[in-house]
This record gives C-alpha cells, sequence and structure tokens, in this order.
C-alpha cells in the first residue's frame, strides 16, 4: 500500500468510530461499528473472541474499515486481512480505549468493566488498498 497522506492519518487517528466489514460463512458481509485505534498504519480494534466480527475473521481474514465524517463528506475505506491476537492485549487496549476518555477513572472504570471476563481480544488490519474521499 502506497503512503497514507498526512491529512488522512490525521483524520483516522481523529474519528471517533469505524465500520468493520467481516464476511459470514456463506459470504454474505455482516458489519459492525467498533471503536479503533489507527497506529502506525493499521487499525487496531478490541473486542471479545464470541463475536460475530471475531468467529467471520477467523475463518476467513478478508475485512474492509469505513471511516467517514458525514459533515464534511471526508471518507477513508481500507481493504486488508485481519490479524488476530488473543495474547495479553490489556496494555493494548487500555491505549485504544485512552483515546475515548479525557478521565483517567472512567478510562480505569471502563477497563474493569470490558476485562470483567477474559475474553478480550485485538484485531489488526492493516490495510493493502485505501480509498480516499476528500482527503488528499
Amino acid at each position: 500500500m502506497d503512503e497514507v497522506s498526512a491529512t488522512a492519518q490525521r483524520f483516522l487517528e481523529d474519528r471517533p468510530t469505524a465500520t468493520l466489514g467481516t464476511l459470514f460463512e456463506d459470504g454474505s458481509p455482516q458489519a459492525s461499528v467498533v471503536w479503533y485505534l489507527w497506529e502506525d498504519g493499521e487499525f487496531i480494534i478490541s473486542t471479545v473472541h464470541t463475536t460475530a466480527k471475531w468467529h467471520n475473521l477467523k475463518r476467513n481474514p478478508r475485512s474492509s474499515v469505513v471511516e467517514e465524517d458525514t459533515e464534511t463528506d471526508e471518507m477513508v475505506v481500507a481493504y486488508g486481512p485481519a490479524r488476530l491476537d488473543d495474547r495479553d492485549v490489556r496494555s493494548r487496549t487500555r491505549d485504544l480505549v485512552d483515546k475515548y476518555y479525557d478521565d483517567p477513572a472512567k478510562t480505569d472504570a471502563h477497563m474493569d468493566r470490558i476485562f470483567a471476563t477474559p475474553d478480550r481480544v485485538l484485531i489488526h488490519v492493516r490495510p493493502e488498498k485505501l480509498i480516499t474521499r476528500r482527503l488528499d
């Protein structure tokens, strides 16, 4: 994939949610709105291993991520294989959650809630193809 422009980089770092696309076993699309972190050229998404997106990606790693701002008509569509990570994911998940809270107490409370069970996992999507609109 070519270098991501500085404008697209900022857009992906600043936006709150994206839509992750995966494929059900029958090939039909499945979409999930997710919190994410854009870092080092990849999307990092925290989830649990019981979700449809996790099961779909275990079977078929093809994925898409769509990020848009409906007010400015800016958009990024990314395509690439997902890499699944079920190792110790707490610190990377904390980095992601920190994006959403400006209060460490709220981050701590959120982390306590989502790590109440040991089923947290990460999805990494490093785009092979990136399409932008109004960002270059």
